[in-house]
């Protein structure tokens, strides 16, 4: 008979397996803060500045006159703002109305925009955060049919820096024209 012969396997010695778990537990715990980060970093990049809070969400217009709806925005940021420009975003394949004039209305001031959008030269909007604040729409209805109040895209300066933020209400605001 053939002798067998027995290999061992030398186990490996208990420091390299506690520094290997150590090892381990450094690659997770970096993995668990590189992800906390990122989720931070998304929800403060899109953390939107301006919300709605009330508005006509069926707003009927007479063909060929003229209808006026308001809409209650509010700032939403940590820092005030200055309000330089807002944009009335409509959606459809034809537009049945057009925008005539829009006006902010803040603390007692009323300010029509320019064509444009934006606010008459020498006009300031200042906005602290939790400040609400009213669009009015003055449409035209110019042929029968429907269409949407996208949202608006407000323009402003945060201490140094000049940002837009598009406010987006989807198609939950309906205008129609008759």
């Amino acid at each position: 008979m053939g002798t067998q012969s027995k290999e061992k396997r030398s186990p490996r010695s208990q420091a390299d397996q506690k520094k290997q778990n150590r090892l381990g537990a450094w690659i997770g715990l970096g993995a668990v803060v590189v992800v906390a980060l990122a989720v931070v970093f998304w929800q403060v990049q899109n953390r939107h500045t301006f919300v709605i809070a009330a508005g006509e969400t069926d707003v009927i217009v007479l063909l060929r006159n003229e209808k006026e709806a308001t809409y209650r925005i509010k700032h939403e940021s940590r820092q005030p703002v200055d309000l330089q420009t807002l944009q009335v975003m409509l959606a459809g394949q034809i537009l049945h109305v057009d925008v005539k004039q829009v006006t902010l209305v803040h603390g007692g001031q009323e300010v029509v925009l320019e064509p444009d959008g934006s606010l008459p030269a020498g006009t300031e909007m200042k906005l602290a955060p939790g400040d609400l604040f009213d669009v009015r729409v003055t449409m035209i209805g110019q042929t029968t049919g429907g269409n949407y109040l996208y949202g608006f895209r407000l323009g402003y300066a945060a201490g140094n820096r000049t940002r837009t933020d598009e406010l987006v209400l989807e198609y939950e605001y309906k205008i129609f024209v008759e």
